[in-house]
């Protein structure tokens, strides 16, 4: 399949990237580098997302480039979907308008495209992109190693993460080997660049925490009032349920972010001892093995029994 893709891109002359809404650092990392790969080739790219990201994924590098506007109904050769097989899950619409590669490593993904490479045992979608990029024999600039790095960095938590593997860690000393860019640097964007006001919001946040089934679920709970007194519209608050997740004994972690009367999206981080895709599928949400979610309508103190009831039936 990667074969394929590179011998289509080849091809094509016009080309069009976008992600998945609520984009995060793999989707844009690689997203980024991508275009940077193709712009390389002589061809004619186009980055369009749908939503702006949070801060600091704004920072970086080509972040300018991005387009934030539907695709259709511009004519393109091929439209490449980085993490977003449909509608749904780009904002984009018509894409059933094009001829459409499907790049994930999500196990959700549906594989509705024309060419699909969908890799689950892959840490992040950046290390795909970094394998296109070996087939297509792009010389890795900086900034497409940079991009890349912080798509790996970011989906393994720094890592981290259940998800690391020896094939990630060896891409990303490829990466730092091949690209001129210090990896603290991207380290230090993705997970030390945070604005007061965030920290004061992270505070209100736990504050929020709660410990259920005999301390192995943590759940904490952002308002939509906290940001009223803070100078704060949209930020990335993974690092918020990265902390309620680090207690000692807690096997599960649930973030409900409130979005609209009685509307949260639900974001699930688990350990190997609970698959957070089960509860995901159960609401209609998808995701990863040990970082899933959903979105929920109803009352909170609702929402946080029954999904604590789900979680019961299935904690190993």
């Amino acid at each position: 399949m990667k074969k394929k893709i590179a011998d289509l891109i080849k091809k094509s002359k016009k080309i069009a990237i976008t992600s998945h809404i609520r984009p995060d650092a793999d989707c844009l990392g690689s997203g980024l580098a991508l275009y940077l790969m193709l712009t390389q080739l002589g061809k004619e790219v186009y980055f369009c997302n749908t939503e702006r990201p949070p801060f600091p994924l704004t920072q970086l590098p080509c972040f300018d480039v991005i387009e934030f506007r539907q695709i259709y109904p511009e004519s393109f050769d091929i439209l490449v979907l980085i993490e977003g097989e449909t509608e749904a899950r780009t904002g984009q619409k018509h894409i059933d308008k094009y001829f459409t590669i499907n790049i994930d490593h999500h196990t959700t993904n549906s594989e509705h495209a024309n060419l699909n490479w969908v890799v689950p045992e892959a840490s992040a979608v950046g290390e795909l992109i970094y394998e296109l990029g070996i087939e297509l024999n792009i010389e890795f600039t900086r900034d497409i190693g940079y991009n890349l790095y912080a798509a790996i960095c970011s989906d393994t938590g720094s890592f981290k993460y259940s998800n690391t593997t020896s094939k990630s860690l060896h891409i990303a000393s490829e990466l730092v080997r091949k690209s001129n860019f210090e990896p603290c640097d991207v380290s230090n964007l993705l997970f030390n660049s945070n604005y007061y006001e965030k920290v004061q919001m992270a505070q209100k946040v736990l504050s929020t925490l709660e410990l259920r089934l005999d301390k192995r679920i943590s759940i904490i709970v952002f308002k939509r009032n906290f940001l009223s007194t803070l100078d704060l519209k949209d930020i990335e608050t993974e690092d918020i349920v990265s902390i309620a997740r680090s207690i000692i004994g807690v096997e599960v972690t649930l973030f409900f972010k409130e979005i609209g009367d009685d509307y949260y999206r639900v974001s699930i981080r688990s350990r190997k001892n609970f698959n957070s895709q089960v509860l995901a599928k159960i609401f209609d949400g998808g995701g990863h093995e040990c970082a899933a979610g959903f979105f929920y309508n109803g009352d909170i103190e609702k929402a946080k029994q029954e999904v604590v009831d789900i979680i019961k039936k299935h904690l190993k």
